[in-house]
Formats: C-alpha cells, structure tokens, sequence
C-alpha cells in the first residue's frame, strides 16, 4: 500500500544513471507482487505488467536499446494493453502507480515513451495484434552522479520548470479562475496534479471546476505525436488523473470517476477526457 503521497511526488525524478548493484529478490518480488494486483486503471482497461532482466536467460537474444539514454541497469518495467476507448490513460494511471511504489522502495524509474527500442521490448512481451506497449520504465539504483545525458535531458525538457496554477486549474469556465475558497479547499490536491512527470514537460492537464465535479481536459502540444505510435499525451493525463486520485484517496475523500462530457466551449487543441465528482468532502 502506498503511503504519504506527496512525499512521493515531491521525491520522484526521472533517473538515467544507476549503479550496478542488483535489486535484491525479495524487493524484486514486491514490485511484481504490486503490480500484479494493481493492473485495472479507473476506466476498467488492464496493463499486463512484464519486469525485464535484460542478462537473464529468459531474454538472453533480445536486445533492449534505450539509445545510450540509460545507463548502469538493464532492468525494465513494462506493460501492453488493448486498444480500446481510455486505454492510454488507463496504462499512464496504472505505470504511474507502479513508478510511486517503486519510489516508495527506493528504486530509481524514467518514463520513456519514445527514447527505446520499440521492436525488442513488444519481442520481449510477445506483441500481439490489437496490442500497444505505450512506455516503459528502467528500474535500479540510484546511481551517485548524474551522466551528461542526464543533464541535458532534465535541461532540453525544462523538468524543473512548471506552469503556474492559474494556468491549469479553472472555475466555471477557461476564462475563470478558483476562488480563494475553493483554492483552500482543492489546492493541495491539484497541486499534486501540477507535479506530475509528463513527456517533455509538456504539462497538457487542464482541469476545470463546476459546482463539485473535476473536468479533466487534454490541452494538446500540435504534431507533437505526429511520429510516435503511442498517444503520450493521453498517457500523460492517466498519469495526472492518478494523482488526483490518489491524493483524495489518501485523504478519505468519497470521489466517482465518471466520462460524461459537459459539452463546455473550447479551442480546437483542448479536448475533454474525464471528471472526478467529489461526493463528501470530510477530509482526515
């Protein structure tokens, strides 16, 4: 059970550089054991979860390039789904929770949608037609220095940069902002919204806020899925939602995931995704 989320959010960093030191079995088999029982996403979709030894027998002629991208570890997390209706924000809230978890154990992870080697990983989980693998994740030890490539990744992306609340968060309209009171009430857990890993720090979660019910919407970056298989950007939002979601779950706030879309007015790159009604607010 993940325990003090924010804590987990505010310590989870995209790591490229791990050391050599094996993950102990026993550490290794709780991260499987989790992600085995933690596989369904809020819409119903399942990841089917695959931890990768890339020096194990089992994938001794597989061979899984990350593109110089990782370095120190050749272990991964990864998962395929359907291609069904919510599947890509499904698998982002399902891997996301897996990556917290892993945090919580203290074993680095990346998100990685595009920096792998697509055609090894879908060998290494047999692939099938009608299947996506959307990211993976290597898993390992910190490792005690940042590489070059680290660096520039952390600098290329602006990870350390965020967009301001009043940018993603809105009241009644796009056009308007939270009241002071619904900041007080809500802010804690839209903020952990507004630090969640997106690709390239792309931030696309817009959520707005009607009377007691979140609308979540996907402001897109144009082209940028153009060359890419995955909807990382629809990833992006499973991984936003699950932050939200966990943050009131772990405060014990009564909450229903629902897709029932307003119909509320927006430009040509905003896109309506789900919504999160809050059925008693009585926090502990």
């Amino acid at each position: 059970m993940i325990q003090d989320i924010e804590k987990l959010i505010r310590t989870r960093k995209s790591i490229r550089t791990y050391n050599s030191i094996d993950i102990e079995p026993a550490v290794k088999q709780q991260v499987i054991d989790f992600m085995m029982s933690n596989s369904v996403g809020i819409f119903g979709n399942k990841v089917e979860f695959y931890w990768i030894d890339g020096d194990s027998d089992e994938f001794k002629d597989i061979k899984l390039g990350t593109y110089g991208v990782i370095s120190g570890t050749k272990s991964f997390i990864t998962g395929k789904i359907a291609d069904s209706d919510k599947n890509f924000e499904d698998f982002g809230y399902c891997l996301e929770k897996l990556i917290l978890y892993c945090t919580e154990l203290n074993i680095g992870t990346c998100w990685m949608g595009g920096t792998y080697n697509k055609t090894a990983f879908s060998d290494s989980v047999d692939l099938k037609e009608g299947e996506i693998i959307p990211a993976v994740t290597p898993v390992g030890y910190f490792g005690t220095k940042k590489s070059t490539i680290d660096k520039m990744f952390r600098c290329f992306a602006g990870s350390d940069n965020r967009k301001p609340f009043d940018e993603l968060f809105y009241s009644q309209s796009f056009s308007g902002n939270l009241t002071e009171e619904e900041k007080l009430t809500y802010s804690f857990f839209l903020e952990m919204v507004r630090l969640a890993p997106s690709a390239s720090n792309k931030q696309p979660w817009r959520v707005l806020l009607v009377n007691n019910v979140f609308h979540f919407y996907l402001k897109r970056t144009p082209n940028y899925n153009k060359f890419m298989q995955s909807d990382l950007q629809r990833v992006d939002m499973g991984i936003g939602i699950s932050h939200f979601d966990f943050a009131l779950s772990e405060k014990n706030v009564e909450h229903t995931w629902m897709v029932e879309n307003p119909g509320l007015k927006t430009d040509d790159l905003t896109e309506y995704i789900a919504s999160c009604r809050i059925i008693n607010f009585q926090t502990d």
